[in-house]
């Protein structure tokens, strides 16, 4: 596909490709963006890692209503959601969980440090 339609100010007209034709980057097509025709990819075939830079905040949303999944906050939290209600953030202390937590595995805490419950911590585990 020859593209005839751009400018000094850039592409005239859509580029339009059918299902699993790629767009591919770099010298040894290293970086692919295609549609499967059921799936959507962004492929990173090179030796390096794939990069994604924001210049202030990351959001990943659903194309239906723009809801949440994940937000990366430059300097600051990253937020999970589950269905566009945020469960975990990362905060300058450690992490925040909202609602239940469960874990098939051990929870683990290092000596001196506290399992606490209650409002003013009146129940406090530790060794």
């Amino acid at each position: 596909m020859a593209l005839t339609k751009i400018d000094d100010r850039g592409l005239k007209t859509p580029i339009d490709l059918l299902d699993n034709e790629k767009i591919r980057f770099g010298t040894g097509n290293d970086l692919e963006i295609y549609h499967s025709g059921t799936s959507s990819y962004i492929q990173d075939n090179g030796t390096g890692d794939l990069i994604i830079r924001a210049s202030d905040q990351l959001k990943i949303q659903d194309t239906d209503n723009g809801e949440s999944m994940a937000i990366f906050n430059k300097d600051g939290a990253v937020e999970l959601y589950y269905d566009n209600s945020k469960k975990l953030e990362t905060t300058s202390w450690g992490v925040d969980c909202q609602g239940n937590t469960r874990t098939s595995g051990d929870f683990v805490c290092v000596d001196n440090g506290k399992f606490r419950a209650g409002n003013s911590s009146d129940l406090q585990i530790y060794h």
